[in-house]
């Protein structure tokens, strides 16, 4: 225990102090109360005394022998060897700890978590599940330092030391700072029988026909054989048997690409021993240089043809696809300079497709071109897509034309089976669907699983936000049974005076085909008009039940795998029943303003037969119109891509004869060069490197520019990635970020002009947690230097006493402030009355003590005459039968009497009154002894009795 004064400045105030003691004892130097003067002056300064001590803050530093320790356990991928030997260590260290002593222990992965929380008990479980891909140190022994009651304890880090997130020294150094110590305990790693691809390089560019360089490095624990397989793009060029030897061994290998574009290098290796599979993959990229590239993704059969013999003509390199075969990767979209979509349903599309193309256009600056068709803009389904959203023009026509009344019923399956994406991509469907309507239009919804439920009740819209709502309460559960919900809808469409009634099925179950089906269906078809469409969802759908009912209903059938595309069927069901999209009466276009395309037009063009009615974007450049005002050719830029829509078509039906004219390759050639990306020149230097989890990339230009520019990270699926970009000095930028293994692609750009100023592509490597790195014990060390603790031998050592242990803290200034508030009650009573009225109390007690000693006195007084007169009586007896002698037993026998009546009389009284009476009894004695029967004798005895008694009551009066 010690005492602390947090303020101690204050005791500068006992000089005053002091001082104003001195002058107190000289104005009282001559006074008559010198005794009281003194006792008054003794209060005065203990209570400055006290008072000054309080406002220093006082403590008293009660010091524990309680250790508080935080077990940090790595318990990563490197570790999993080991982690079972480690945990019966730890095991045996909590055994071997003080009652008093508690812990806590935190795990650590990619994240850190609390596996036990701190106290005594020695019961504990490491069942918490985290992801064993990385090792964050750094986070573990921040959440350790919070898991303390009090700013000091001991973590003892468990680790191999291969920290691959985080900077542990760095949070070493601040939880010292923080007053906890920081051990370690090293772990070392036992590498498992594996064989790795520890590096892989390519030539970062090269032109298309020239050779590039690929370079592996695998590194092997044991002899053995191992097959390595090479794609370039998913396509394989070498697939063999290979030798390898223990440690690091080279492969390389060459081979001559034509195609240009971005080269996509991924190697594999699989060997005889191979216990890590996660190290057998390694990406890299190349950048082929040469001619632009176009991707056209055709629609229906021969519906590009037109356009690629003008890019035939042109010398344009260009991919002819399917929209089955369009790209699900990033980089496959980032191989293209341009893509053209001729007459392409959006119900062949995803939606994961679509996001990706939405990205390569605006983040990488890749153009688009959208040409019409009877599966194309409106009528495709791109009514609130990504597709729509970098298009130049609204899939909606906002012409104040006389459209057809329409009525339409959604009739949903909510059964169980549909629970999950299933059902809310359904009412999502329903909902954009609804968002096409008038609000005269007349609408219902249905849900249905064993029974049919009235979501919404079929009438006019009105108000489209409470339609919406309603169907967003629809929950999935049950079974299925689709003739009871039809057989609602039907006659709640019957009953409509309207020009056209539509019907939208869709179900992902079975149901038992039933007779009454072709009856229910047929007749209201040709009884009322009522049309139907169907839509099987995943492969337990009865595809073809549903099939059989469309054909009834003179609908259509949509077979789905993809449930994303689910919303753009729906929205292309109701767009074909709402409006009239293709205008099919021949006209000659008109150029809208003066533009670089215009010298095309100079010298006439064609007339055109029909076209897909959409409706210019305000910001949109238009460049052709029809006489009804509709956008024929339009473009603009959407974020760093350029896009153009051609409402007509590409194979003549509608375009007629401008297939056939002398202009239309130059057009079409001029257009795609529009939509090209326009990258400046400046070259950079690019190079990677790892940092833990953290891959960094530098870009070093020739030139030391202080452009302000940009950077943007998105991985190979199109999700933008959280980056962090800094100019580190005149033409030299930095960009890191943490990404999953793969591919990734960064932009640099210019805020101000949204100019694409670079591109770059990177591959993030697997993680080190599966390398085949040996364990640092140097790192371990320096961690525990940091933390001012030690590298353990023994996990037991983790609950030794603490250098810096445990303190409580205590204030004592209240105590203080009380005492002197009571010393200074007590000085005032002494001022006001004196210390003779302290003493009352005192002389009250001795006035007691006096009375009792009297009645004893006279106790004894009485016990004498009562023994003197028996001695007289006696004495004559014996004189008359015995003579002297039996006189002197008789004195004797008395005189026994008397000393015990004294004894017993004495207790309780002073000592000074005891001696006294003793003295007086012996003096009678005495006088016995002269003269037995001599009453002037005792009458002498009695008096000096009664003279002592007054003596010593004048004593304690005095």
């Amino acid at each position: 225990m010690s005492f602390e004064l947090h303020t101690p400045l204050y005791l500068l105030l006992f000089v005053p102090a002091v001082f104003v003691v001195i002058l107190f004892i000289k104005s009282n130097i001559h006074s008559k109360k010198s005794k009281q003067r003194s006792v008054i002056l003794i209060l005065r300064s203990l209570v400055f005394s006290l008072l000054i001590l309080a406002l220093t803050d006082p403590s008293l530093v009660l010091t524990s022998k309680v250790v508080e320790t935080v077990f940090v356990f790595d318990r990563s991928e490197s570790m999993s060897l080991e982690q079972l030997e480690v945990e019966q260590n730890l095991v045996k260290a909590i055994e071997k700890k003080k009652e008093e002593d508690s812990f806590a222990i935190v795990s650590v992965g990619e994240q850190a978590i609390v596996d036990r929380l701190m106290g005594t008990h020695s019961q504990y479980s490491l069942q918490s599940e985290l992801n064993s891909n990385q090792t964050n140190l750094e986070e573990g022994l921040q959440l350790a330092a919070s898991l303390f009651s009090q700013s000091t304890g001991r973590i003892v880090l468990i680790s191999d030391g291969l920290e691959t997130k985080g900077d542990s020294k760095v949070q070493t150094e601040m939880v010292n700072q923080q007053g906890m110590t920081v051990d370690t305990f090293f772990v070392d790693r036992q590498l498992k029988q594996d064989v790795a691809i520890s590096e892989l390089n390519v030539t970062k560019q090269a032109y298309a026909g020239e050779e590039i360089i690929i370079s592996t490095e695998i590194n092997s624990t044991e002899n053995m054989q191992a097959a390595i397989r090479i794609r370039a793009n998913q396509e394989l060029i070498v697939d063999q048997q290979i030798d390898l030897k223990r440690g690091v061994n080279t492969y390389p290998f060459s081979f001559v690409t034509q195609e240009p574009g971005q080269l996509i290098i991924d190697v594999e290796i699989e060997g005889d021993y191979d216990e890590i599979p996660e190290n057998n993959h390694l990406t890299a990229l190349s950048q082929v240089v040469g001619e632009p590239k176009v991707l056209v993704v055709e629609g229906e059969d021969e519906a590009a043809s037109n356009l690629t013999k003008a890019l035939e003509a042109s010398g344009t390199s260009y991919d002819l696809l399917s929209a089955e075969q369009l790209p699900t990767r990033l980089n496959r979209f980032l191989n293209y300079q341009s893509i053209v979509f001729a007459d392409v349903s959006a119900t062949n599309i995803s939606q994961a497709q679509m996001d990706l193309l939405e990205t390569a256009v605006k983040q990488f600056g890749v153009g688009f071109i959208m040409t019409g068709g009877e599966s194309s803009f409106g009528l495709g389904g791109y009514f609130k897509t990504p597709i729509e959203e970098i298009l130049p023009v609204e899939m909606e026509i906002k012409s104040e034309e006389e459209l057809p009344s329409l009525g339409i019923i959604f009739v949903i399956d909510r059964s169980g089976s549909m629970l999950g994406n299933r059902i809310q991509l359904a009412k999502e469907a329903a909902a954009r669907s609804v968002e096409l309507l008038r609000n005269e239009d007349v609408v219902g919804v249905i849900a249905f699983d064993e029974q049919p439920w009235q979501i919404v009740e079929t009438g006019p819209l009105g108000n489209p936000d409470e339609v919406v709502e309603q169907i967003s309460s629809i929950t999935a559960d049950g079974g299925t049974d689709i003739f009871q919900a039809l057989d609602m809808a039907y006659p709640q469409l019957a009953e409509q005076e309207l020009q056209r009634k539509h019907i939208i099925l869709l179900s992902d179950g079975d149901s038992a085909f039933q007779s009454q089906y072709q009856a229910l269906v047929e007749s209201g078809l040709e009884e009322d008009g009522i049309t139907l469409s169907t839509v099987a969802i995943g492969q337990d759908a009865n595809h073809a039940l549903l099939s059989q009912i469309a054909e009834m209903g003179s609908g259509n059938f949509y077979s789905v795998y993809d449930e994303s595309t689910i919303p753009s069927i729906v929205s292309r069901e109701t767009i074909l029943m709402t409006k009239t999209y293709i205008v099919d009466e021949p006209f000659y276009p008109t150029v809208v303003r003066q533009n670089e395309w215009n010298s095309f037009f100079e010298s006439g063009y064609p007339s055109l037969n029909a076209y897909i009615a959409t409706t210019n974007k305000n910001t949109a450049e238009l460049i052709l119109q029809s006489d009804n005002e509709d956008p024929i050719l339009t473009r603009w830029q959407y974020g760093l891509g350029k896009t153009v829509a051609w409402t007509s078509d590409l194979k003549g039906e509608w375009s007629g004869e401008w297939v056939n004219w002398q202009n239309w390759s130059p057009l079409w050639n001029e257009m795609i060069s529009w939509t090209l990306q326009n990258i400046n020149d400046e070259p950079f230097f690019v190079t990677q490197n790892q940092k833990g989890s953290e891959t960094v990339v530098e870009f070093i230009s020739e030139e030391a520019s202080t452009e302000f520019l940009q950077a943007e990270v998105v991985d190979s699926l199109g999700e933008s990635i959280k980056s962090q970009y800094k100019m580190v000095e005149p033409g030299k930028y930095e960009v890191s970020f943490e990404g999953e293994p793969g591919i990734h692609f960064i932009q640099l750009t210019n805020p101000l002009n949204d100019e694409l100023v670079y591109q770059s592509s990177v591959s993030v490597p697997y993680s080190a947690e599966f390398s085949l790195e040996e364990a640092n014990e140097a790192m371990m060390t320096e961690i525990a230097q940091a933390g001012s603790g030690e590298v353990l031998e023994e996990l037991s050592q983790a609950f030794r006493p603490l250098m810096s242990p445990l303190q409580e803290k205590k204030s004592i200034a209240i105590p203080l402030i009380l005492a002197a508030f009571l010393l200074l009650f007590l000085e005032i009573t002494i001022r006001r009355l004196g210390l003779i009225s302290l003493t009352f109390f005192k002389r009250q007690k001795q006035k007691e003590v006096v009375s009792k000693n009297s009645v004893v006195f006279e106790k004894v007084k009485k016990s004498i005459r009562k023994n003197e007169k028996l001695s007289k009586r006696e004495s004559k007896k014996m004189n008359q039968a015995n003579g002297s002698i039996e006189t002197d037993g008789l004195k004797k026998e008395a005189k026994e009497k008397l000393s015990k009546l004294s004894s017993s009389s004495s207790k309780g009284k002073k000592e000074k009154s005891n001696k006294s009476l003793k003295n007086n009894e012996q003096g009678a004695s005495s006088q016995e002894d002269v003269n037995p029967s001599s009453q002037s004798g005792n009458d002498e005895r009695m008096k000096r009795l009664l003279e002592a008694k007054k003596r010593n009551r004048g004593r304690y009066e005095r």
